[in-house]
């Protein structure tokens, strides 16, 4: 343990450490996030959450890895062949997937356990494909009780970490011990690896490293990282918003008239048992008025069908705005309707049941030519006084 830390405190750029360790958590819980919005999909949409996850998560611990390589400081030149570290990235992405893939298969509750360990697999060969892609001047000697220690870390670590994001119900603080546990095995692979690289330099003179440019590749690194990592959370973002309209949008519709908006009969009911249960435990007192539309028919049978539901929808608009607060109004159906109306003497029904006969007073146009008749039509409507009833 004092080696890693030796090797971290005397062998690194500390602020380029603290840039990867940044990246890292970052990248760690847009991942975990997206695959366990994965778990909660089925068929080809938990495949699409599973590639994201693969390419943010893939692309978040290369980056973690690559910063953290240019913080180290080695006693000798160094190079990286191109090839090898673009490969190192893709067998992190493609890992990733497979081992994502692996965690939603869901037959037993030891899939996510094994697909996280998949995915810790493929942080360490991801890593040790990018210490390939390390050419160093110098002899190069490595411990192998760190090198195996280094490859267990991540495979635990991640194994747990998608087995706690897989659950259904994940609660804030799982989620939590989930990010800092995949934290924890990647970066532990990082540094634990480094400890194990040893290097001793053929020649004592050694090239300055230009530690200015080593910082622009590092954030230039560090940037497309966070593009590719922020493009997986935008999409969860986009569909949490998606689905949250959507969810609203279904209770409305569950709860409200389709062709009037006003609140449906279940809607009623729930508000009446509602005012049921406040009324015997407070006391207070509340008012149901029925309301129905006498020669209704006569509209659909003279004017047609569009004419009798347009005349619905006007009536129904108008009694939603006279309502005051503490006021409610539903459709239960046809031409049927019913306000409540919590009151505390009869004179507040009365001062409603008042607003109601006024604003079927006004005529319902449902035309240029048919202004006339719809004016008849609203005043016989007006000249009946809803019914009322009282709790």
């Amino acid at each position: 343990m004092m080696t890693v830390v030796s090797c971290i405190l005397n062998e690194h750029n500390l602020p380029l450490v603290f840039m990867a360790a940044l990246i890292c958590l970052f990248g760690s819980a847009i991942t975990l996030r997206l695959l366990h919005r994965g778990a909660l999909a089925s068929g080809r949409q938990r495949l699409g959450w599973q590639f994201l996850a693969a390419v943010g998560g893939g692309g978040g611990v290369w980056t973690t890895h690559f910063v953290a390589m240019l913080a180290y400081e080695p006693p000798a030149p160094v190079s990286f062949d191109p090839v090898l570290t673009l490969m190192s990235l893709v067998i992190a992405m493609v890992g990733l997937l497979v081992g994502f893939a692996v965690s939603g298969i869901g037959a037993t509750r030891m899939f996510p356990l094994l697909g996280g360990a998949a995915a810790g697999l493929s942080y360490s060969a991801m890593h040790y494909t990018g210490m390939f892609a390390y050419h160093v001047v110098g002899l190069v000697e490595w411990r192998f009780d760190y090198i195996v220690t280094s490859i267990l870390l991540p495979v635990l670590c991640s194994g747990m970490a998608v087995a706690l994001t897989s659950r259904p119900g994940l609660k804030a603080q799982h989620f939590c011990l989930a990010v800092a546990l995949l934290v924890s095995g990647i970066v532990g692979l990082h540094f634990t690896a480094m400890a194990a690289y040893r290097v001793t330099p053929l020649t004592e003179s050694v090239a300055g490293v230009d530690k200015a440019a080593v910082l622009a590749l590092a954030l230039a690194i560090a940037i497309v990282a966070l593009i590719i990592v922020g493009a997986g959370l935008a999409s969860y973002l986009i569909d949490t918003s998606v689905r949250a309209d959507s969810q609203a949008q279904l209770r409305h519709m569950a709860a409200h008239d389709a062709l009037t908006g006003l609140p449906n009969r279940a809607a009623f009911e729930k508000h009446i048992a509602n005012l049921f249960d406040e009324a015997q435990g407070t006391g207070r007192k509340f008012a149901v008025i029925g309301i129905d539309l006498n020669r209704f028919k006569e509209i659909n049978d003279t004017l047609g069908h569009s004419a009798g539901d347009e005349a619905l929808r006007i009536l129904s608009r108008r009694m939603a705005q006279c309502l005051h607060e503490g006021e409610f109004v539903a459709r239960l159906g046809g031409d049927e309707f019913a306000a409540v109306i919590r009151c505390g003497t009869p004179s507040d029904v009365s001062t409603l049941g008042g607003r109601l006969v006024e604003l079927f007073k006004r005529p319902v146009r449902l035309g240029a030519w048919r202004c006339e008749w719809a004016q008849a039509w609203g005043r016989r409507c007006g000249q009946t006084m809803p019914r009322t009833s009282m709790n």
